[in-house]
């Protein structure tokens, strides 16, 4: 039970970074439930964690709905996130384990393989591949504490990514980067790991700005 639910939350909380479940849905907790082949209670464990994450809203006797794109908020996360990636990058240079870096070099070998090959489904499995690269980093910081934080800041601003951004050429170019940084991260080289992730996240900070205005 505790798989299924697991695998409930990662899949409805990329469909809403993905905006495959739109800004302001209504969520029909039955249609959810029998889609999952979950429970009322376990479902409403797992609304209560995309909450958390700034994903959805719960409204007393009126039902949830997935948040609304907020750029005050957009911008306030940046703010934060830009440095605390860096962090991120930083401590990984120190702690992370050879089976972490494996990992890395697996998920950007994928990518590769996707890229030649021009898969139909390429562009969400491109995405999969982005968002697992960021969360292995953030495990490897063996920091728990900023894992759970980055989790959640990423959550809020890929739906932006997603949105305003998104097509193939700029997702694969989004990987220029992790390859960087799985050289620093392989040679231990903190200051690079870090300028490297501050420089990815003003990189696509500044895309989401530019379409936006």
């Amino acid at each position: 039970m505790e798989n299924l639910k697991a695998k409930t939350y990662e899949n409805l909380r990329f469909r809403i970074m993905t905006h495959d479940l739109p800004p302001s849905k209504m969520l029909n907790e039955k249609e959810l439930m029998n889609h999952y082949g979950i429970g009322r209670a376990p479902l409403r464990e797992i609304f209560i964690e995309l909450q958390r994450d700034g994903l959805i809203q719960r409204f007393p006797r009126s039902g949830t709905i997935v948040a609304p794109m907020d750029f005050h908020l957009f911008k306030q996360v940046i703010e934060i996130r830009t440095n605390l990636e860096g962090l991120a990058a930083q401590l990984a240079t120190e702690r992370i384990t050879e089976s972490e870096l494996e990992v890395l070099r697996q998920v950007l070998l994928k990518v590769d393989q996707y890229k030649a090959e021009d898969k139909d489904d390429i562009l969400s499995m491109l995405t999969e591949f982005e968002f697992q690269f960021h969360n292995i980093l953030y495990e490897a910081s063996h920091n728990m504490k900023l894992k759970d934080i980055l989790h959640e800041l990423h959550g809020i601003t890929a739906r932006f990514w997603h949105y305003w951004v998104f097509n193939r050429q700029e997702v694969l170019d989004q990987f220029k980067d992790h390859k960087k940084l799985l050289d620093a991260l392989e040679k231990r080289d903190a200051k690079v790991a870090r300028e490297v992730m501050i420089a990815h996240i003003q990189n696509f900070t500044s895309k989401i700005v530019n379409k936006i205005l």
